[in-house]
């Protein structure tokens, strides 16, 4: 992949209170005081709650990395199930959910906001629609071949995370394979970067990625996004969404944090939750 091809913002750039970061600015009601408060936010959802977040913290009140960190899933449920955070935001597979539930007795989560796991081909696959249907026989193995679906004949190759720890394999698992067999990619890919440029690399490949990740954080001119039963992710049609949730415990002693569930649940609050979610695009 060729580093003129990359469309990359860097993690800084959305670190709440820098001076050159991208996050929007809202005037909010409600303003966080408690500088022990402790969120963390699976890695694509990040620059959503640091835009959140920028604007709801008192700025003296925000440690960097105290006050706000991102992490993959294994590590964000098991530290607040430790009681090292108070609040993890993102998508739990059952697994996550059970082992919550044996060390929280009153484990609360809240849908945040919606986010869709996107479909990403190589920008020289002249497919620019599947349905969900021919999606998951490309990735239960019953489609291989990109002549099936109204692309050249090419045989498919399937690039996803293998790591459950990663929250677009929970999405991927949750919604495609749904207990069928996948059809693995013939190498382990680790992380998102590492995905979108296999895809990149491969005319004849195939990846599923966030949206929020893919348009805001990294992304390729060598891919593109196609639409899944006719919308594209950011439509309210589109079959592939996913409630991002928050995980807290309701018996945690820090009132400010049920005060911030509150007011994101408020009208403001979902003004503001938007706005987080949709700003500084820089995939059209």
């Amino acid at each position: 992949m060729d580093e003129k091809d990359l469309l990359v913002v860097p993690t800084v750039k959305f670190v709440p209170f820098r001076k050159d970061n991208v996050l929007p600015f809202f005037s909010t009601a409600f303003r966080i005081t408690d500088p022990d408060l402790k969120i963390s936010a699976a890695s694509a959802f990040y620059p959503t709650m640091a835009g959140i977040c920028q604007n709801v913290f008192v700025k003296e009140c925000f440690t960097e990395r105290k006050s706000l960190d991102k992490t993959y899933n294994v590590k964000g449920f098991s530290d607040l199930a430790a009681g090292d955070i108070d609040m993890y935001v993102s998508l739990a597979s059952e697994k996550n959910l059970a082992f919550l539930k044996q060390n929280i007795k009153e484990l609360r989560c809240v849908p945040l906001f919606k986010d869709s796991l996107a479909i990403l081909v190589n920008c020289e696959n002249m497919v620019r629609n599947l349905s969900l249907q021919e999606i998951k026989g490309i990735y239960t193995g019953t489609v291989q071949n990109w002549k099936d679906v109204g692309g050249t004949d090419c045989k498919i190759n399937n690039y996803q995370l293998v790591a459950e720890s990663n929250v677009s394999r929970v999405a991927f698992n949750q919604s495609i394979t749904t207990g069928a067999p996948a059809n693995l990619p013939q190498s382990d890919i680790k992380t998102m970067p590492e995905l979108v440029n296999a895809v990149g690399d491969d005319a004849c490949g195939i990846g599923n990625i966030f949206w929020s990740y893919y348009a805001r954080m990294y992304a390729s001119r060598q891919t593109r996004i196609i639409s899944v039963d006719g919308s594209l992710p950011t439509s309210k049609d589109y079959p592939l969404q996913f409630d991002v949730c928050m995980y807290y415990d309701a018996n945690n002693k820090k009132k400010q944090l049920h005060q911030f569930v509150e007011y994101l649940l408020s009208e403001e609050g979902g003004r503001l939750v938007e706005i987080a979610y949709r700003s500084e695009r820089n995939v059209k």
